[in-house]
């Protein structure tokens, strides 16, 4: 062993560096990155199950929109802590009409789901030509009521080739 120790010294020396370096580095990568094994955004979706948001919630609010003769189609979708619901007009549809039919979505969930989850609302027209659509709201969970973007004005072809 001695002989082999001797013949080979420069070799071992280097391969006891090399181990340390790699225990070195391991313990600076788990000091610089220490929750590796953690969910990214944390635990947002914590207690979830308490407050599910079943099909008959859905469906009840989906009817009552579609009640409205300028709506044409209603989608949903269920995303994390957020219930994002599209709303598609036709294209006579105002502005305004269009917000007050989209405000009636909080008035069909209850206090549990309303206060739990955050709802974002699509309103987007049939006709695309016309742009002042689409209009986003969105009502957070301590919120009473949806926040809508700034109305836009209709700016038509000729005004755009103008500027």
């Amino acid at each position: 062993m001695k002989r082999f120790l001797k013949r080979h010294r420069f070799t071992c020396v280097l391969l006891i560096i090399f181990i340390l370096l790699v225990i070195l580095g391991v313990k600076a990568k788990d000091m610089l990155v220490p929750d590796e094994g953690k969910p990214t955004y944390g635990e947002r979706l914590k207690n979830i199950e308490k407050h599910p948001v079943t099909e008959s919630d859905y469906n009840k609010v989906d009817e009552e929109l579609k009640k409205n003769k300028s709506v044409l189609k209603v989608t949903h979708r269920l995303q994390g802590k957020t219930i994002n619901y599209f709303i598609t007009f036709d294209s006579k549809t105002s502005v305004k009409d269009a917000k007050a039919i989209g405000d009636t979505i909080i008035k069909h969930f209850s206090e549990d789901i309303l206060g739990y989850y955050s709802i974002q609302v699509s309103l987007l027209k049939e006709d695309e030509a016309l742009n002042n659509f689409p209009i986003m709201g969105m009502k957070h969970p301590d919120s009473k009521s949806i926040s809508w973007t700034k109305d836009r004005e209709i700016v038509t072809e000729s005004e755009k080739d103008e500027e």
